[in-house]
């Protein structure tokens, strides 16, 4: 395989210094090991707009791989890349969203076997749940797939289908198929990126004493859609005040990045109503670089994670590749990641019944919702309690399960096996019997259809126009540069010196086009003539 294509955007990949949400932060590292560990020639970005190259290309220059390796299209470039075989993958870094609008047009221009393979995330939104309906006009063939990250998140989407097959029967449809394939490949970790901190000048500026054991949790600061940490507070105080006989101090470092809320001010708050104010930091919004630090001065790692939100847990494996034992909630991807080996599960129950909520999510905020399905998940605090007791009070096994982790982590998350099981999967689904179709988007905004009747008419092809003898020039929009160049301008005045029709002005457009949409061609015509380039001839 030569071309992997990718629907990019600057909101799906965190940009050098943007905010740390663990998505994006994945979608970005895995980009960046493609590029730097694939087999592929190249990786080809479709944007949307030309504001969102910039960023992009950024980003990727911020990787140090030869130009070559990624390449940037508009995404009106796409379908000629497909009929012409330029493509042989196509992934999304979402699992709904454009994902079923990609097997569309791959399914209209495609002439071989394109895989289209999406990557799970969050999956607990109603909005994104409802787009898997589309599956039921939009199926995909055998040579798809999702990735799942966590075999939590997969038989979540096996679920999710089930009942949108129910669903369909109940009204008397037909559930198409096949389904999507559901192949379980976990997210990665930047092992050089998490690695090689700085210990003891970290906890110098932190003022956190040589000889204490710190318990470091790394989450974004949000109670609604990710982990709540005031229990954990409470777990503090007693190790604080109730410490086991000959146990070092105890601190806290929680970590993260703030997602409009005050929560950082509350948990420093809370802290000093329970009187462990002087054992609690909290660092916001740390640079790019710190979190090797900020692991590198921690003994362990803790994530009480309570919410549905999460699938994976991308702080975890970082965890492990730093060298540290974790204390996490029996939750998600954490049943994947964290065993007896490398660290210990604490129990989380869940008590009322998400039944009537589940009717009133589609008409909720989206982030309290998250927050009531969060605050109905206990994390055993007594056995999160029992776990970090044990944990600070022997330090060898810190210290096994510790290289367990690390080595787990450079075995199982490096990037580079990822890359090499993801690719596996691409060549593999290459393979599934495929046949081209040309069908069009059935849930396409046609808007000829839609919008044709707007305008007073349509330009009759036998309109005749003639250069304006005195307008040479025109602003090209820069979003529209690709589409219409000044050379455009210059040879199409200067070939309608005389009178042409708008289907010859066409069709001699046509002809400049190169690589640009075939459907460009009317669009310069179209666009000579509203400037005023091209007027009406006498």
């Amino acid at each position: 395989m030569r071309t992997l294509g990718t629907l990019a955007s600057p909101e799906m990949f965190t940009p050098s210094g943007g905010v740390l949400v663990g998505r994006t932060v994945a979608n970005a590292q895995l980009l960046r090991a493609l590029a730097l560990y694939g087999s592929m020639e190249s990786i080809t970005l479709f944007v949307g707009e030309l504001s969102e190259a910039r960023p992009l290309a950024s980003l990727v220059a911020s990787w140090g791989v030869a130009p070559s390796r990624v390449t940037m299209r508009r995404v009106w470039d796409m379908p000629a890349m497909l009929a012409q075989g330029e493509v042989d993958a196509l992934h999304h870094a979402s699992h709904v969203d454009r994902l079923y609008d990609l097997v569309a047009l791959r399914d209209r221009y495609a002439t071989r076997a394109t895989p289209v393979t999406g990557q799970i995330h969050s999956l607990s939104y109603p909005r994104m749940h409802q787009d898997l309906a589309r599956w039921l006009l939009v199926p995909p063939s055998s040579t798809d797939a999702l990735f799942c990250s966590s075999s939590a998140g997969r038989t979540t989407m096996e679920r999710a289908f089930d009942l949108v097959a129910a669903s369909a029967v109940e009204r008397g449809l037909t559930a198409p198929v096949p389904r999507w394939g559901l192949p379980l490949v976990p997210l990665g970790v930047d092992i050089a990126a998490v690695t090689g901190g700085a210990r003891e000048s970290t906890r110098r500026s932190l003022t956190l004493p040589d000889d204490a054991v710190v318990i470091v949790s790394i989450a974004r600061f949000t109670e609604y859609d990710k982990v709540d940490l005031f229990p954990l507070l409470r777990v503090v105080e007693r190790l604080v005040h109730a410490p086991s006989p000959g146990a070092p101090d105890v601190y806290l470092l929680l970590a993260g990045a703030r997602q409009g809320t005050q929560t950082p001010e509350m948990l420093v708050h809370w802290a000093r109503a329970l009187g462990i104010e002087a054992r609690v930091r909290v660092v916001v919004d740390f640079g790019d670089n710190d979190k090797r630090h900020l692991l590198a001065a921690a003994d362990i790692f803790v994530s009480p994670v309570d919410n549905v939100q999460e699938t994976f847990g991308q702080s975890v494996i970082e965890a492990q590749a730093a060298g540290l034992a974790c204390v996490v909630s029996d939750f998600d991807g954490y049943k994947d990641t964290v065993d007896d080996a490398v660290g210990i599960r604490v129990a989380t129950r869940l008590g009322p019944s998400w039944s009537e909520l589940s009717e009133l999510a589609p008409l909720l905020y989206e982030r309290p919702l998250h927050l009531v399905l969060g605050q109905s998940v206990e994390v055993d605090l007594a056995a999160l309690e029992d776990a970090l007791r044990a944990l600070t009070v022997d330090a060898e096994r810190r210290k096994r399960l510790g290289a367990a982790a690390a080595a787990r982590a450079r075995d199982r998350y490096d990037w580079r096996h990822v890359v090499a099981q993801l690719e596996s999967h691409w060549r593999a689904l290459a393979t599934a019997p495929w046949q081209p179709s040309a069908r069009r988007h059935p849930l396409r905004l046609d808007y000829d259809a839609l919008f044709g009747h707007f305008v007073t008419e349509r330009i009759d092809a036998g309109r005749m126009l003639v250069a304006h003898p005195k307008r040479a020039e025109a602003v090209i929009y820069p979003e529209l540069a690709s589409l219409i160049t000044a050379a455009d301008l210059s040879a199409t005045r200067a070939w309608a010196a005389t009178p042409r029709s708008f289907g010859a002005v066409v069709a001699f457009v046509t002809a400049r086009l190169d690589a640009r949409p075939p459907w460009a061609a009317a669009f310069v015509a179209t666009w000579l003539v509203k400037q005023g380039l091209l007027v009406d001839a006498p």
